[in-house]
């Protein structure tokens, strides 16, 4: 499970983008602790999660100032201990660059109007790996089917308040936030937010609701994404009108990239009816290079969405499909796998 996640030195050198042969220096200076944990009949070194997510936070704010630990002058006058510290700064220095301080649109979501695109299993994977670099993340299960909230273990979604005890009963949205591991919260799913529209669309201000609700806990966070339902339904509508960014789930099948035309025109049309300015990217997803309609559509969305198109790609991968049976991050299935290379990658450039 997410919440119990911990990496060998290795797999963290790799995450951190240092070499690995630095991580002794780094433990020593008190930049990252280790311990020792009993994996199958072998005791391995391993460094926990929470202590990962500390690492990371402390690339976010990295200043030497602000880190007297890491100054060559606070570690005392040996020279061993002057050089070791030396050695830490330099490699904050240096992997901090591959982090961003606060994500350029904080509040995203993940949005498409046709089902099947593996919108949930992205959105799920990005939360953990955002929360694994360190950022405080809230997700907002806004699907009936509560795949999100499955994908995070949650399976008692259905005794659990939802979005809509918040837009429909005035229920403080702080109740209904539940945490799910460490730095990552959610506000999970079930069935009853699929009877919302008609008590929605009776609200004054219906549109508005969500966010007014979300500026109510956004101090709290870093991050705050949303899963939405296939569907270009009020409550989608509520979510476009407080996101920043939206992400569109686009397969590599004629199917999925035939609906692009219409899922564009529902967020052009939602920015002229409420004056809005979204940033909106657009993912490829479950590319097979090995298939020519694949290859195909990609092209075709780089050629007709050139500004929106995201960089990333997320190959089609069995390493996902195990990730979300097990509940868990890409990382905690294979961390050097294409999946892996993928989420981290879509990661930081959803983050900016």
């Amino acid at each position: 499970m997410f919440q119990q996640l911990v990496f060998t030195p290795n797999e963290f050198a790799q995450l951190a983008k240092i070499d690995k042969s630095l991580i002794p220096a780094l433990e020593s200076n008190g930049a990252i602790h280790t311990e020792r944990k009993r994996i199958g009949n072998v005791d391995r070194k391993i460094i926990a999660l929470e202590e990962v997510q500390k690492f990371f936070k402390m690339l976010r704010e990295f200043d030497e100032a602000q880190h007297p630990e890491v100054n060559p002058e606070s570690m005392g006058a040996g020279a061993e201990a002057a050089g070791s510290a030396s050695i830490v700064s330099e490699v904050l220095h240096e992997a901090s660059k591959y982090v961003a301080a606060h994500p350029k649109h904080k509040i995203q979501m993940f949005y498409n109007v046709k089902g099947g695109t593996g919108k949930s299993t992205l959105t799920a994977q990005f939360v953990m790996m955002a929360s694994i670099l360190g950022y405080r993340v809230l997700a907002i299960d806004l699907d009936g089917q509560g795949h999100l909230s499955v994908n995070l273990d949650v399976l008692d979604a259905h005794e659990r308040p939802t979005i809509y005890d918040v837009l429909i009963n005035d229920l403080p949205i702080a109740d209904a936030v539940m945490n799910v591991a460490p730095g990552l919260d959610l506000i999970p799913a079930n069935l009853q937010l699929c009877n919302i529209e008609i008590p929605l669309n009776n609200k004054t201000r219906r549109e508005y609701r969500l966010s007014e609700a979300l500026e109510k806990i956004s101090g709290n966070y870093d991050l705050i994404v949303a899963d939405t339902n296939p569907a270009a339904s009020i409550l989608n509508g509520s979510m476009l009108v407080a996101s920043e960014r939206v992400n569109v789930i686009c397969a590599t099948n004629p199917l999925s990239f035939h609906g692009m035309s219409l899922v564009m025109a529902t967020i052009e049309e939602m920015q002229r009816e409420f004056r809005r300015t979204l940033d909106v990217k657009i993912i490829p997803n479950m590319y097979d290079n090995r298939e020519v309609i694949s290859q195909e559509v990609l092209g075709e969305l780089r050629s007709q969405f050139p500004e929106n198109c995201a960089k990333s790609v997320i190959n089609r991968s069995a390493d996902l499909n195990e990730a979300t049976k097990r509940r868990t991050t890409v990382l905690d299935v294979n961390t050097k796998g294409t999946a892996a290379g993928d989420i981290h990658g879509l990661t930081h450039e959803l983050l900016g």
